[in-house]
């Protein structure tokens, strides 16, 4: 639940950030961000969403062999939280923004 929180506020943040000038540097984020705002977080949740979904399903398999896919989940919620950061930081950064 934690994951889509932040991926939601992340496409916030994101609209946010490139109302002030910042760039998409996701080539394919970047074709639907300028399109359609809606359309961009439509497809970011969708996909964020389908993801987890997978990985709590395959929670207790390894990746790679190597790590469960239970601390993957962990992994990209911090992730997330650290680009919440990232975002919020340049947000309150003077100047220009540096490319998202």
């Amino acid at each position: 639940m934690g994951i889509l929180l932040l991926s939601a506020t992340d496409a916030f943040l994101t609209a946010i950030l490139l109302l002030h000038g910042a760039d998409e540097m996701n080539p394919v984020m970047a074709v639907l961000v300028y399109r359609s705002v809606a359309t961009f977080a439509a497809f970011k949740m969708a996909m964020t969403g389908a993801g987890i979904v997978v990985m709590v399903f395959l929670a207790r398999y390894r990746f790679m062999r190597m790590i469960r896919v239970e601390f993957v989940l962990y992994a990209v919620l911090t992730v997330y939280a650290s680009l919440i950061g990232y975002e919020i930081w340049m947000l309150k950064g003077t100047g220009e923004l540096p490319l998202l």
